[in-house]
């Protein structure tokens, strides 16, 4: 059983042991399983996840990436939530930033940035040793993330809505969407999980900025740049930087398209000219088949 577990969905497969897909679901997002409330709301989510596969009865592995899970009480508390409601000979859990470094670029030395309502990035240095670059949380950090760009889109429309400068495009996607902005807040704050709302407001500013509204542009673009930078501190505190190395991307922040993967590779040929771009291998569920198979020791902890 592999398991992805993302702010925003959650994915779950099951493969045989030749990893062929046999059967998979996809389910809600994981809330920070240490914040209050959340290890009950994590096996919520599972649970809803995993009712849409076949029962089985005991797999011979899981792998679980769960989202924020970078220190050991929140191990602890992932490996008791899943635990819980699936049998395995083997349990190994590992923050969601493993899983999608590991289907992007493999068990090899690079830096792979995973993009999506989050953002953290992950180095391995040529020792083999691993490295965690933000991450932090929608709060604190998730620099570039799509609830990033999502709330600078939502507060440039709301200053639009107080008669201050900003982006008639933003402003009439707001209202398009949420009604008012009183409507808008309610919405928000409202919501089960306000971070997802906010984060799906990024697709409003792609949407704008692809019809040439220079602030959602520039908002991609910092977006762009605070990834970058996040790629030029993973390669400087690895010790990466200063010779070639491969560094990668993942998450659907990506799929924003060229608006912001544009300027993001610049900015990395910028301030790292000796990285090398290499497309993904594949997502983080193919990261998830390679520690459940034993094929990636080691990984587990991320400092």
């Amino acid at each position: 059983l592999l398991v992805d577990g993302g702010k925003t969905k959650t994915e779950a497969v099951i493969v045989d042991s030749n990893g062929s897909e046999i059967a998979k679901s996809r389910g809600p997002g994981l809330e920070i399983i240490g914040s209050v409330n959340g290890y009950e709301r994590v096996v919520d989510s599972l649970r809803t996840t995993f009712d849409q596969l076949p029962q089985t009865a005991r797999f011979t592995g899981v792998a679980f990436g769960l989202n924020g899970a970078q220190a050991a009480p929140s191990y602890q508390l992932a490996a008791q939530a899943i635990s819980s409601l699936v049998k395995a000979d083997q349990f190994t859990i590992a923050s969601d930033v493993v899983m999608n470094y590991l289907g992007a670029l493999g068990n090899q030395p690079g830096v792979v940035v995973a993009a999506g309502t989050g953002a953290v990035v992950m180095a391995i240095s040529r020792q083999g040793v691993a490295y965690r670059i933000d991450g932090d949380g929608p709060l604190i950090a998730d620099r570039g993330s799509g609830h990033d760009i999502g709330r600078q889109g939502l507060k440039i429309a709301a200053m639009v809505d107080d008669g201050l400068p900003g982006s008639a495009a933003l402003h009439k996607a707001m209202i398009e969407r949420f009604g008012t902005l009183e409507n808008t807040a309610a919405s928000v704050y409202g919501a089960p999980n306000p971070i997802e709302v906010v984060a799906s407001f990024s697709k409003s500013v792609a949407e704008a900025a692809n019809e040439g509204d220079e602030i959602s542009i520039e908002i991609l673009r910092c977006a762009a740049k605070d990834l970058a930078m996040n790629v030029q501190a993973a390669a400087q505190r690895s010790k990466l930087a200063g010779a070639p190395f491969s560094y990668s991307t993942g998450g659907g922040v990506f799929n924003i398209g060229p608006l912001l993967e544009k300027p993001f590779h610049d900015y990395v040929a910028q301030f790292l000219p000796e990285a090398e771009y290499q497309e993904p291998l594949g997502g983080a569920i193919a990261g998830a088949q390679i520690m459940a198979m034993n094929k990636a020791p080691g990984l587990e902890q991320v400092t």
